[in-house]
Parts: C-alpha cells; structure tokens; sequence
C-alpha cells in the first residue's frame, strides 16, 4: 500500500513538508495522526479551531514547559502529512482528509507510524535516486566512509530541498539527518548529529522519537514514555525486510498487540472531547483495518489500570504473597485522585496488584510504603505488636523486577507521603539525612 501511495514523492515535492524536527519522529505522527481521528468532521480537520486541544494534548503527553514550541508538533505533523497525502490544505485553518487509509494505518499504533515514515525515506530516496548512495552508507565498515556517503546524500538534499536556500547554513545541515536516521533504525546503523556527523553509536529507539529527555521537558518531572519500551522490533523488521539495504537477523515470532500508548493517547482524547463529537471517531474505529476493537466495551481509567496491571506483573500481592486473582486489587501507588494526568492514572508503573488488607495499608501511605530504593517494606510502628502484621516484619524486601525506573518515581512520591504522616519513624528523613 506504502509504495502505491509514494511512488511519486520527491524531495522536490511542494505540498506540505518532508521530515521536519518533529515530525520524523513516530511517536509525533503516532498522537497527531489519532488527535486528526478524533477530531475530525466528516472529511474535514479544522487545525486553528482545535489549536488549545492539541497543544494541551501534547503538553500533557510530552510533558513539556516551553509553551511557545508546544504548537509546533501539530503543525509540522500537519506538514508531513500535507506531503504525503493524507490531508489537503483548503485555507490556514481547514483541511480535508484526502487518503482515509494512511490515516488509518498511521494512526493505528506507534509500530505503524514508524514504517509510515521509513516507507516514506525510502520512497523519496528511490525516486530521487539516492537510495543506492544509501545502501553504500550502510556497507561502509568504517566511520570515515560512512561520512564520505552521508555528505554526498546530506549534498543531494541540501540542494533539492526547497526550504533551503544556503546549503552551507546550519539549518541545511541538519535537515538530511531526519531521513537518515529514520532510515537507519530498521537498518541498524550509525547516529547523525545535527551538524551532519557520523558518529559511532547505533540509532536507538529514543532517537527516533520525541518524547525523550531533553531541553524542554519539565526538569522536575521524569519523561512519561514507558510506552516506547512496548514497540515490537520483530513486526517492524518482518514488515520492513523487503525494503532494508542490509541484512538483518531473524528476530523470532512477530509479536505484536495493542499497547499502552493507544490507551493512553485515546483516555486523554476522552478528557479533552468535551463536546462528545466522537460519533465520526466510533464508527472510523470500529471499521479499522489496522486494529482490532471491541465495539461496545466502555473504557475507564481504572479498568485500563488494572489490565495493564495483570499484563505486567505476576498475579501476586508482593507484600503477603496471596495469589486468588478475583480478589487482587489493582493498587495505585500514586492515588488516582492526586494524578497529575492520564499518564499517571493509568501506568501500571504507578500500581501494584494487591491482596484487600495490603491495599488498605498501603492506600496513600496510611499504614504501610515500599522503600523506592531497596524494596524493603516500611511499616508503621503500631502495626509492631499486631500478630496479623508479622508477614511486614523482619526487613521484608519485595522482588526487585517491581522497582523498575518509573516505580521509583511513584513510590519517591508515597515514601514522602508516608513519612509525613509518620514523622517520628525511625526511618524519616530528619532522623536519617541518608534517606
């Protein structure tokens, strides 16, 4: 389908954009693409109208501070996808959906919205005659040849690209990298730096993606991407052999379901559909190709929680070990009620499945917390003479695959709410500065 769709792309090409800052990025195409689904009217999307809802959508998904850039990641989605069809600009604010299935597919999950944009690197290289220059690249067993092809690509772009006027500018350097390391993901091949360097390490997943730490998160707040971790390698590289310029290994049985980021992209899109315009949106989905749904299932942040939850850990409570699944609760480490957004509400990063008494004592640090360093169970001093407590004594430590880097982050939050309303424990930080 990809190829159909592309075959008369160039880097010449005048509607819309190429790869841009954000735009070569999956997870960028991925909540814009399903932001346009939801928001649609019949054929129509109506960007200006819809401005506050998308910047508020990517904010909160991208924790972001700079508010002046935050605009940015629709409008250059909006670009991209003037450029490869999807959308026709009618005038600065209206737009019409001209290719429902690019749509779709893009939409459908962040697996697609990657080969989305390779299929589109690749088209454009072929067509513009410079995909065998990539191929080289790829062969080149040393940094200094990969550079030599890179500069020649880098060349080619510079000087066919029509938003570049002086392709010894800063701006036309970095402009090829975006292609080129879409590209070299799938590929496995070397980073390009925005000043047009090859360097040594291997274009990971966070290259390829916007929601990563950096310059304009909140630096208080840790990126809110677990989601990135969920991508499946083997339906993209299975998906993507016919058209890599390298060989790659067999990567076993293609792995592939709906993640985490579909429920958390369509939770927030629920938030923020506050005129219920979601007939358009129902139907569209429930006629997708791309994804299956459940026509008919109510989805509710607490329902999400607790599937992600048996999804992701063992169907265990890891303070007293009970197991009968029909009673296990799923656990908010940090309260549902005091999340800061969907994200939070619905991570089961943010959670524990727990048997009803330890969900009563650990409910907003009341009775018991979980050290977010060591997993040592901390408890409060009057449970000390409770036979029924004996199971929390004696330094217990739960298993240390539940404290990964995004449960240290909740748990930080409910050891501080513990400790303030335990402040005479002995383990409270005015009592230990090393805490």
């Amino acid at each position: 389908m990809l190829l159909e769709k592309f075959k008369s792309l160039s880097i010449e090409h005048t509607e819309g954009r190429f790869l841009a800052d954000k735009s070569y990025a999956f997870d960028t195409i991925f909540f814009a693409a399903r932001f346009i689904a939801r928001f649609r009217f019949g054929k129509k999307f109506r960007k200006l109208d819809l401005r506050e809802k998308s910047s508020q959508y990517f904010q909160d998904l991208y924790c972001l501070r700079q508010a002046t850039q935050i605009p940015n990641y629709m409008t250059e989605a909006v670009a991209l996808f003037r450029f490869t069809g999807i959308l026709k600009r009618i005038d600065q604010n209206l737009y019409e959906i001209t290719d429902e299935d690019l749509l779709d597919f893009t939409s459908s999950s962040f697996e697609n919205a990657y080969i989305f944009l390779y299929m589109l690197c690749y088209c454009v290289f072929k067509n513009d005659g410079i995909w065998e220059l990539y191929i080289k690249f790829c062969q080149a067993n040393d940094k200094a040849l990969k550079q030599q092809y890179y500069d020649k690509i880098r060349g080619f772009i510079a000087t066919h690209d029509p938003r570049i006027r002086n392709a010894h500018k800063l701006w036309a350097l970095f402009i090829p990298k975006y292609p080129m390391v879409v590209l070299n993901y799938a590929n496995r091949q070397n980073m390009i730096a925005r000043t047009g360097k090859v360097r040594t390490q291997i274009v990971e997943r966070t290259d390829i993606s916007v929601n990563v730490k950096g310059t304009r998160a909140n630096s208080h707040l840790p990126k809110k991407n677990a989601y990135l971790q969920e991508m499946s390698d083997s339906y993209i590289i299975e998906t993507l052999r016919p058209f890599l310029a390298v060989s790659r290994e067999d990567l076993g049985p293609v792995q592939y379901t709906d993640s985490f980021s579909i429920d958390v992209a369509d939770t927030k899109l629920d938030m923020l559909d506050t005129d219920n315009a979601t007939s358009e949106w129902k139907r569209k989905m429930q006629q997708n190709r791309y994804k299956r749904t459940n026509s008919g299932v109510v989805r509710t942040v607490q329902g999400e929680f607790r599937n992600g939850l048996f999804s992701s850990v063992p169907p265990v409570c890891p303070v007293c070990g009970f197991h009968y699944k029909k009673f296990l609760i799923a656990s908010h480490i940090k309260p549902y009620s005091k999340c800061d957004d969907t994200y939070d509400a619905m991570n089961p990063n943010n959670g524990f499945l727990m048997c009803p008494i330890c969900d009563k004592l650990f409910e907003s640090g009341n009775y018991i917390t979980i050290h977010s360093r060591t997993g040592q169970i901390i408890y409060d001093s009057g449970l000390e003479g409770e036979s029924d407590f004996e199971y929390l004594k004696g330094g217990k430590i739960i298993p240390v695959d539940y404290i990964d880097c995004e449960r240290k982050h909740y748990l930080n939050w409910h050891n501080e709410e513990f400790f303030r309303k335990h402040p005479d424990h002995a383990l409270a930080p005015h009592r230990h500065e090393h805490h």
